[in-house]
């Protein structure tokens, strides 16, 4: 299967290649939206604009939503897709995961997952293989 030509599809093409790539604690879906809402607590510019992207376990599933907007860069959307699977992959079960949260997210777990899951898709050929998903 060639690149996709598009953002939206190329991003699920990566989201596939991700999940036969990494594990995670529970089954990952993507969602691609036009923006992700900031939470009610924010800034004003970043209510104004949104995230790139978030990741939350809902039960048993983790959900990544990834903002796919006119005139985004191809490479931005790669890091943030990377970035929310880093997310999903040093995720852990509920008990845990809410202590850990208590600390932040971009935890040395999220750090290591993140780094190994960059690493694969820029220096080991993910960004062609991914191409086959």
């Amino acid at each position: 299967m060639p690149a996709a030509r598009g953002n939206r599809e190329r991003l699920f093409q990566v989201g596939r290649w991700l999940r036969a790539t990494f594990q995670t604690p529970y089954p990952v879906t993507f969602r691609i939206v036009k923006k992700v809402a900031a939470a009610p607590n924010d800034k004003p510019a970043t209510k104004r604009v949104g995230y790139y992207g978030s990741t939350e376990r809902i039960g048993r599933k983790i959900v990544i939503r990834i903002a796919c907007r006119p005139g985004m860069r191809r490479d931005d959307l790669f890091q943030t897709i990377l970035h929310e699977f880093a997310h999903a992959v040093s995720m852990r079960h509920d008990r845990i995961e809410d202590e850990r949260l208590n600390h932040g997210a971009h935890d040395d777990e999220w750090g290591l997952a993140y780094g190994k899951i960059y690493r694969r898709f820029y220096d080991e050929g993910g960004v062609e293989s991914s191409s086959n998903y």
